[in-house]
């Protein structure tokens, strides 16, 4: 009888990368999977069955009250705990998680993790606590955000997290900052690959250069950088965004007028693709960009699904010095490492690039996505998997 694994996620599951690998790689693997989660699955899955999860506004005095609890929860835990459980989504998760009987619960980012916890404690369970990021700086450079969320999520990790069987993360100096900073013994490393897919090397126009970034517009991480980058290139290169919209769509909106002022007729904005066929869609372009100012601790280790969904298409890599992502890109040769995260110094590294360098950058992604692929990593996830199991 195969074993039951529940994979537990607050996101919007067809747009969350990572966790989608992990379903394909749990189902694979022949086990019972159940998926609690908001949205839906996005994708052909057998063996897998979704539970989805309402998001329930609540009403304007039931939103002041849980306000009050968030943060009265910086003078009494207790506030948090009522806070975490008043919401519905909260408990209407934990019904499912219980209902699907797990072996193993695989609980993604830190909001989950006391649904995950309060479960096992009812089922007998394991816990696989994945933090992705490190969930207490996550947004830390927003004042509403160290205000109201930063503690919550600081207590839930410091409480939580050293009761999970087991916990992974992103990247190798946030799963060194959760074991320094909350006393976990041991914390593993799963990177952000997509499956390995045979792409075809497409030799650089050396007039017409295509760069993509893709992802989410988030005001945060400072995308203008990228356009005023793009701007004081040469003009063989354009940029092409492929983003989904924030809240409202203003932020992209802002980014689009900005476009048009620096860098006229050069940046163009796509509509975005599902996770699953991102890889086949950038595989034309020739570079992939990413420039993302370290405002915090999270932002200054990234290492996201883009970054290796650059690599598996085969494009050549340019990117801030970022520590995690420069040191890859150094290590397997495929990009460039601009001097700081100023525009002028990535525009200063792309303007120094022959057709030829560029060409040898694509050609040595498309060599390091045999090793830096999901197939890998879901080897290592598998590990964790069976030594949790066999341990129940």
């Amino acid at each position: 009888m195969p074993y039951r694994l529940t994979i537990l996620s607050l996101s919007t599951i067809h747009q969350d990368g990572r966790v989608l690998r992990e379903i394909a790689f749990a189902a694979r693997e022949g086990y019972e999977v159940t998926v609690v989660g908001w949205g839906r699955l996005g994708q052909d899955a057998p063996r897998v069955t979704m539970r989805p999860v309402q998001r329930i506004i609540l009403p304007p005095a039931k939103r002041a009250i849980q306000a009050a609890r968030m943060l009265g929860g910086r003078i009494t835990p207790r506030a948090f705990e009522q806070w975490y459980w008043a919401k519905p989504d909260h408990r209407q998760a934990l019904q499912a998680v219980m209902e699907s009987r797990p072996d193993l619960i695989h609980a993604n980012e830190a909001i989950a993790l006391p649904i995950a916890i309060e479960a096992a404690r009812r089922t007998g369970a394991k816990v696989l606590f994945d933090a992705h990021e490190y969930s207490p700086d996550h947004r830390a450079n927003t004042l509403a955000w160290r205000i109201m969320a930063q503690p919550l999520y600081t207590y839930i990790i410091a409480r939580y997290a050293p009761q999970a069987d087991a916990m992974i993360t992103v990247e190798a100096h946030i799963a060194r900052r959760y074991e320094e900073t909350f006393g976990i013994p041991h914390v593993d490393v799963i990177l952000n690959a997509p499956a390995y897919q045979p792409m075809p090397f497409h030799p650089v126009h050396p007039q017409r250069i295509r760069i993509m970034h893709h992802g989410g517009s988030v005001r945060e991480r400072r995308m203008e950088v990228m356009i005023r980058a793009l701007a004081l290139t040469d003009e063989r290169y354009s940029l092409d965004f492929m983003l989904m919209p924030d809240s409202g769509g203003g932020y992209l909106n802002e980014l689009k007028r900005l476009a048009q002022s620096e860098a006229p007729g050069r940046i163009r904005f796509l509509d975005p693709v599902t996770p699953a066929n991102i890889v086949r869609t950038i595989n034309p372009y020739d570079m992939g960009l990413f420039l993302i100012p370290p405002e915090n601790f999270s932002y200054a280790m990234s290492l996201p699904n883009k970054f290796f969904e650059f690599i598996m298409a085969g494009l050549a890599v340019a990117v801030g010095p970022s520590p995690a992502m420069a040191a890859i890109v150094r290590e397997y040769g495929l990009g460039v490492v601009a001097g700081d995260f100023e525009p002028a110094a990535m525009a200063e590294r792309l303007n120094a690039l022959t057709p030829e360098a560029i060409d040898a950058m694509k050609q040595r992604a498309l060599d390091a996505a045999k090793t830096l692929n999901a197939e890998q990593e879901m080897a290592k996830l598998q590990a964790i998997y069976a030594r949790l199991l066999a341990s129940s």
